[in-house]
């Protein structure tokens, strides 16, 4: 018994480590366009680990990245939960299909809808701007996020169809 909470403690710590490898390995910039590999790891977490664990994964590996290169902010909760929930989604969805496409976009949904949300809520009455300037930015914002949502469900499906057979 004790053996297998090392084992969930050691795999989580170590898909929150790659969570924030893969989301340090990335193209463009947090202004525009970034993709990056972090969903990618994030998935991945989901489909090895249980979903608590999977979201834990996900959400800790992605605020803390955000800590340590992007921002230290209160942003950095709201990636935890958004992230957390992406992780969460995909892996119970995961645990009832044994489909990764499928618990992969699931949970890309979710996660992409929650940005969605949290970035108009942030524009439009953190920041007061005008809701005919914070839709261009959403849409934008949206668009990003469904490109990295299609490649980090077809890397995290690939990796995890290499790695399924292997004995941990």
């Amino acid at each position: 018994m004790l053996d297998k909470k090392i084992k969930l403690i050691t795999l989580t710590s170590l898909f929150i480590a790659l969570v924030v490898i893969g989301s340090r390995i990335y193209v463009g910039t947090h202004d525009t366009f970034r993709f990056h590999l972090g969903n990618s790891m994030c998935l991945l977490a989901s489909f090895v680990l249980p979903p608590l664990y999977g979201g834990i994964a996900s959400g800790v590996g992605s605020m803390l990245f955000d800590i340590l290169f992007y921002t230290s902010g209160p942003s950095c909760l709201i990636t935890l939960v958004t992230k957390f929930v992406m992780g969460y989604v995909a892996g119970v969805f995961f645990a009832k299909t044994n489909n990764v496409v499928l618990s992969g976009i699931i949970g890309e949904i979710a996660y992409i809808i929650l940005y969605a949300l949290k970035t108009y809520i942030e524009r439009r009455f953190v920041l007061s701007m005008a809701f005919e300037a914070v839709v261009p930015i959403v849409l934008t914002k949206v668009g990003a996020s469904v490109f990295n949502a299609i490649a980090a469900v077809i890397i995290s499906s690939v990796i995890y169809k290499l790695i399924k057979g292997v004995k941990i």
